[in-house]
């Protein structure tokens, strides 16, 4: 069974195949950081950037991502619709909703639609920082075992 290994960095370098995250949002200062973050907190991981929900969806065609994490309130196409398209691209890839909405406005959306979780974007950074492993990494390593 495949595990994340515990160490200064996180791996997910015993997975099968290259583990893929695809981090949507529309404001650029904040991609940036989470791709900082995710990048100094794990490795052998790609990640891909997407500003809008129909770049997110060329994205999740052409680069197949294992994991989404998705705004909810993007400028045109907004999170909610964006995860019907990708669910149905791709019923298999992981998609978190990650938000400056509250936590229980993001419950009661998951439950509205087929989403796998969800994080406010405070606590999403918290988790980083302190080097707490992200649930959906730990979800898909387990899955690849």
């Amino acid at each position: 069974m495949a595990r994340i290994i515990q160490s200064r960095k996180r791996t997910v370098s015993k997975l099968s195949k290259p583990y893929k995250v695809l981090i949507v949002d529309d404001q650029k200062a904040f991609l940036q950081l989470v791709t900082d973050l995710m990048k100094s907190a794990y490795d052998h991981i790609h990640i891909e950037t997407a500003v809008s929900g129909n770049e997110c969806l060329k994205k999740v065609r052409n680069f197949s991502p294992n994991l989404v994490l998705l705004d909810i309130g993007m400028n045109g196409m907004n999170g909610l619709v964006t995860l019907r398209f990708i669910k149905s691209i791709n019923a298999n890839t992981l998609v978190y909703f990650i938000s400056g909405l509250n936590a229980e406005y993001l419950r009661d959306a998951v439950g509205m639609v087929q989403a796998d979780g969800y994080f406010t974007k405070t606590d999403f950074i918290e988790s980083l920082q302190s080097g707490n492993p992200l649930p959906m990494i730990a979800k898909l390593t387990d899955a690849e075992g």
